[in-house]
C-alpha cells in the first residue's frame, strides 16, 4: 500500500493546478559533464537517492493534486537502486504506472541502459530521452567525456530497434552557432544528425549566463544572447516551413521588449507562477524553477511523510510578481539585455510536449504577429 504525504495548506493551494513532476531520484552519476546544471549535488551529495517508499508516496500526493506526467532524472536515473541490483527503478516505474500517471519519461545519459531496455517494466516508459550534446565525438565528448558519444549513439539505436519512443536532449553550446564551409549552422547539423538516427524529437536546452548561481559551475560553453537571436529566427523559419522530419523543441530564450508587451499572456509563461510543476530532490527540497537548482531556494521540503511549505525568505516565490505575467524573474533579476528580455528556460514555441499541449494548451495564448509565425 502506498501512503500519500500529508501537506501544508500553502503547498496544496499553490499547486492546485499541478500537471507534472520532475523527480531527481538519485544524485549519483557515472559522468562528470562540464555543462551540468546539477553538478554540485552530483559531486557532493548528502542523500544518495529518494527512497522508493518516499518516491511513490510523493508521486501519489502529486497525482492526487492532478499531476499526470513524471520525468525521472538524476544524477543518472538508471543508477537508481544500484545497491539492490537496480530493481528499485523497475519497481518505481511499475508503481508510478499503477498510480495512474499518463506519461512517464526518463532522461538518461545512455551509458548503461542496454540491460534495462530488455526489462518488461522498463518498457512501460512512454519516452526515453537520451542526453547527446554533439553530432560527433569531437563535438560531444569535450562536454560529456571521452567515449560517451559512441556509447550513447549505440544505446539510441538499440532503443529504436526495441520499439521505444526515443528523443534526444541537447544543450545549445556556442559551437552550434558556427557555420561550415557551406554556411550551414552546426545547430542544423545536430538536428539533421538526430533525424538520421531516426529519433522522434530533439529537445534543446540553453546554457546562457543569466546572472543565476549555476553560471559559476556550468563551464564556458554559453553563446551570447545577441548572437542567438538571428540563429533562433533562422531555425524557427525552417521548422515552420517543415524543413525537418522530426519534432524540434527550440528555446526562444529572449524576445524584444516591444514583442513581449504585445503578447505577455504568451511570452510570460512561468511555471513558478502557474504552479504547474514540481522538482523533487533527494535532499528533501521541492522547487519549481530549474534556474535555482543547487541553491538554498525552493518552495517546500518533505520529511517524515509530510510536505512542509517554506515560510522563510528562501521560498522561491519571493520576488516574483505573482499577479501578472512578466519576463523571467530569475533571469532578469541581476542581468539586463538591452532591448531584449528573457523568457522562461522551458518556453519553446510550437513545441510537441505533453503538458504544454494537452494540459496548459499554451499555444492558444499566442497572438500571431505579422510576417513570421513566431517573433
Amino acid at each position: 500500500m502506498i501512503n500519500a504525504f500529508s501537506m501544508d495548506d500553502g503547498f496544496r493551494s499553490h499547486f492546485a493546478r499541478l500537471h507534472q513532476v520532475f523527480m531527481y531520484i538519485t544524485d549519483r552519476c557515472n559522468l562528470e559533464c562540464e555543462q551540468c546544471i546539477y553538478k554540485p549535488s552530483i559531486s557532493h551529495f548528502i542523500n544518495e537517492e529518494i527512497h522508493l517508499t518516499n518516491a511513490l508516496g510523493l508521486l501519489k500526493s502529486f497525482r492526487d493534486l492532478g499531476a499526470s506526467k513524471v520525468t525521472f532524472l538524476g544524477g543518472e536515473p538508471t543508477l537508481y537502486g544500484h545497491r539492490s541490483g537496480g530493481r528499485p527503478l523497475l519497481d518505481l516505474i511499475d508503481g508510478t504506472r499503477a498510480l495512474g500517471y499518463e506519461y512517464m519519461r526518463i532522461d538518461t545519459n545512455g551509458q548503461r541502459v542496454a540491460k534495462l531496455l530488455r526489462e518488461p517494466s522498463f518498457q512501460k516508459m512512454d519516452e526515453i530521452a537520451f542526453s547527446l550534446d554533439g553530432f560527433s565525438a569531437d563535438t560531444n565528448d569535450p562536454l560529456r567525456g571521452k567515449g560517451t558519444f559512441l556509447r550513447v549513439v549505440d544505446a539510441i539505436k538499440t532503443a529504436l530497434e526495441g520499439g521505444y519512443f526515443v528523443t534526444i536532449t541537447c544543450c545549445v553550446q556556442k559551437l552550434f552557432l558556427e557555420r561550415d564551409a557551406d554556411g550551414v549552422l552546426a545547430l542544423e547539423r545536430m538536428i539533421r544528425f538526430a533525424q538520421e538516427l531516426g529519433v522522434h524529437q530533439i529537445n534543446f536546452h540553453d546554457l546562457f549566463k543569466v546572472g543565476i548561481p549555476m553560471d559559476t559551475w556550468t563551464g564556458s560553453f554559453a553563446p551570447e544572447p545577441v548572437d542567438w537571436i538571428p540563429v533562433y529566427r533562422e531555425l524557427r523559419e525552417k521548422i515552420d516551413a517543415g524543413t525537418f522530419s522530426i519534432a524540434i523543441r527550440l528555446p526562444q530564450c529572449f524576445v524584444t521588449k516591444a514583442e513581449f508587451a504585445r503578447n505577455p499572456g504568451y511570452y510570460g509563461y512561468c511555471p513558478v507562477k502557474l504552479g504547474e510543476r514540481v522538482m523533487v530532490h533527494p535532499n528533501g527540497t521541492i522547487r519549481i524553477c530549474s534556474n535555482l537548482i543547487c541553491t538554498a531556494f525552493g518552495v517546500a521540503r518533505y520529511a517524515d511523510g509530510h510536505i512542509h511549505w517554506d515560510r522563510t525568505g528562501a521560498n522561491e516565490l519571493a520576488g516574483h510578481d505573482m499577479g501578472r505575467l512578466t519576463p523571467c524573474t530569475n533571469r532578469s533579476r541581476h542581468r539586463k539585455y538591452g532591448d531584449l528580455v528573457p523568457v522562461c528556460f522551458s518556453f519553446k514555441p510550437g513545441q510537441e510536449e505533453y503538458v504544454w499541449n494537452h494540459r496548459l494548451e499554451w499555444e492558444t495564448n499566442r497572438i500571431p504577429a505579422s510576417g513570421s509565425q513566431y517573433a
